[in-house]
């Protein structure tokens, strides 16, 4: 695929659909209804019809996918394809609001390669190939450097498919971050604000539940300026992922402390307890850690959830086996823990057991790694959860007797 022979054509055709859309905002366009308040206009069917029909001419035989067409019906069978919205913010260019975009973006497999997002009104044609940076008007951008979140100004927005039907699910995120940042914007862009993650005039940006043709242009941009993209608990994104998290790298983990516990799927605001396992594993005298994969990063005691139908005693031997590769044999019960705050996307009831380990210890499933540490070498400050606490229960009981 060759990029720099394709861009400039790519560059044209938006431009000039840019121009299009200028002067329809100037007049009075049709709007309809596609939700009780998701407009569609008939600028942005005439432009995705432009777009569609020059990007067909530059690449026809790459399929395209854009917001007004689209029917769920189309199958991606090939390596590339395009992701087009032909006027992101239509609520906003329905109510003369001069904040709206078109977004383009040329996908390999499920990564952006290329990406356009264009404001006609205000002429800023931002851009990014793969590898070769971020741009605005030809200048080179980069995101902010500002590395702490009280000093940084924030974008979300909220889904219009969603928010009247379950705004309680969105609002505790948005009043969680506006009590720790800056300030929090909402223009009703996600294309535009993640170019402005990407230009630094944004730290970061939050938003559940938007279509790949929203994010995609928007995530290279972000990318290619210096910043990281995940979704709201820190995995690798994708624009065909129900949640985005962008920053300037520095703040991102601020970020996702926060927004893992709000994951739309997972969060209520009255949660009922998980029932989990942990497991102290005992190898002579030494006990079992594991490096988690996933977030929070730390050391951790070995376990998870118990599935249905499982014993306590079964999920425990099940778990130390899946993340050690450790056969146990259990000692003892050394209690019950319940703290709302040990993981972040649940409150999770956790049943701790003292075992005995054989075996050959591997770091597997969630684990990273595993690794057998003395007493006097746990890593207090990097353990996870409430483990050290857990772990303090253990070392007076066996050093004292009791609790």
């Amino acid at each position: 695929m060759n990029l720099e022979k394709i861009f400039p054509l790519i560059k044209i055709l938006v431009k000039d659909t840019g121009k299009f859309l200028k002067k329809a905002f100037f007049s009075s366009p049709e709007v309809y209804h596609k939700g009780i308040i998701d407009l569609v206009t008939s600028a942005d069917l005439e432009s995705e019809k432009r777009l569609k029909e020059g990007i067909k001419e530059i690449t026809p035989d790459i399929l395209i996918l854009a917001e007004e067409s689209y029917t769920g019906k189309e199958e991606i069978k090939n390596e590339y394809y395009w992701l087009i919205d032909p006027l992101d913010g239509t609520t906003n260019f329905a109510h003369k609001i001069p904040w709206f975009a078109i977004s383009v973006a040329l996908m390999k497999n499920k990564e952006p390669i290329l990406g356009i997002v264009y404001n006609p009104i205000t002429e800023e044609f931002f851009y990014a190939l793969e590898e070769k940076g971020a741009f605005l008007n030809e200048e080179p951008i980069k995101v902010s450097g500002t590395d702490k979140l009280i000093d940084s100004l924030l974008c979300t927005g909220f889904p219009v498919s969603k928010i009247l039907e379950k705004p309680d699910l969105f609002i505790p995120l948005f009043k969680d971050f506006m009590t720790k940042c800056q300030g929090v914007r909402r223009f009703g862009s996600a294309a535009l604000d993640l170019a402005y993650v990407a230009c630094g005039r944004y730290e970061g940006f939050w938003e559940p539940y938007l279509k790949p043709w929203d994010t995609a242009a928007g995530s290279l941009l972000v990318k290619e300026a210096g910043g990281k993209v995940t979704d709201y608990f820190g995995n690798p994104y994708n624009p065909f992922l129900n949640t985005i998290v962008a920053s300037n790298k520095k703040i991102h983990d601020q970020m996702i402390e926060i927004t893992s516990k709000y994951h739309p799927e997972y969060f209520k605001l009255h949660k009922n307890p998980f029932p989990t396992v942990d497991i102290i594993i005992e190898v002579e005298d030494k006990i079992v850690l594991i490096y988690r994969k996933n977030y929070p990063q730390g050391w951790a005691l070995p376990g998870g959830f118990v599935d249905y139908g499982e014993t306590l005693e079964e999920a425990a031997i099940r778990e130390a086996k899946e993340e050690t590769n450790l056969d146990i044999e259990i000692l003892y019960l050394l209690g019950c823990y319940s703290d709302p705050k040990r993981d972040p996307r649940f409150h999770t009831v956790t049943t701790v057991f003292v075992a005995k380990g054989k075996g050959e210890l591997k770091g597997q499933d969630d684990a990273k790694l595993a690794r057998l540490f003395k007493v006097n070498e746990i890593p207090w400050n990097e353990l996870v959860f409430d483990h050290a606490k857990i772990l303090k229960d253990y070392l007076n009981k066996k050093l004292y007797g009791s609790k």
